[in-house]
């Protein structure tokens, strides 16, 4: 059987995963800003902010120039086609239980993925390719939900950016191992994935460090 990593090239993979992420949270933030009544180009700025204010941060840390979609419009184009068409639909998909989370799941793991891969390309150490992994998944969330005049998500005890920091750790691992580029990155995003929507759908949620005394009787 022919292995895919050999018929794409590692760019195409990056980008593939890439679009993925931008699809899943520019999908997320239209529903966010629809909910909320935004009009459409108001919910074209919360899609935009969501979908490439993880990258761009990212971008910045590791001194990568040009960011990344502003010498590829084709961000720009796509996120403006998708959240056209879902505000158009908007209430066909609204219908769909939990559809945000979903959304939001999938572009927390697509991201994950491309953050980690960006950071070991300019040869960073692990502590660092985890951190650019997260800062790639959960900013344009983050900056998401301020605009919307909502708590992020990543600031709740909600099994969020755990997911994030283990798919990362995963990833790493894998390059240890003789697997594929493709496997490594699927299988990240895999895990990502159904963490988080275990965690959304069982009620997972971290654990309070604070210390409560017992109350006097």
């Amino acid at each position: 059987m022919m292995d895919i990593s050999q018929t794409l090239p590692t760019s195409s993979i990056i980008y593939a995963l890439d679009m993925v992420g931008v699809a899943a949270c520019t999908a997320a933030a239209t529903m966010l800003a629809k909910r909320l009544q935004f009009d459409i180009f108001g919910a074209f700025f919360v899609s935009f902010l969501g979908s490439v204010g993880g990258g761009t941060l990212r971008d910045l840390l590791l001194n990568r120039h040009p960011i990344f979609w502003l010498h590829d419009l084709n961000y720009l184009y796509f996120i403006m086609m998708l959240s056209t068409i879902i505000q158009i639909f908007y209430h066909f998909l609204d219908k769909l239980d939990k559809s945000l989370r979903w959304f939001d799941a999938l572009g927390l793991a697509a991201f994950t993925v491309i953050g980690v891969q960006a950071a070991l390309s300019r040869g960073m150490s692990a502590p660092i390719v985890m951190l650019m992994g997260a800062v790639t998944a959960i900013i344009g969330g983050v900056l998401r939900d301020i605009v919307c005049r909502q708590i992020p998500l990543v600031l709740q005890k909600e099994i969020y950016i755990t997911a994030s920091l283990l798919g990362s750790v995963y990833y790493l691992l894998l390059l240890h191992t003789d697997v594929s580029e493709w496997v490594r990155s699927v299988t990240t995003l895999l895990l990502i994935f159904v963490i988080r929507m275990l965690a959304v759908y069982r009620g997972w949620n971290l654990p309070d460090l604070t210390w409560k005394p017992k109350k006097d009787k």
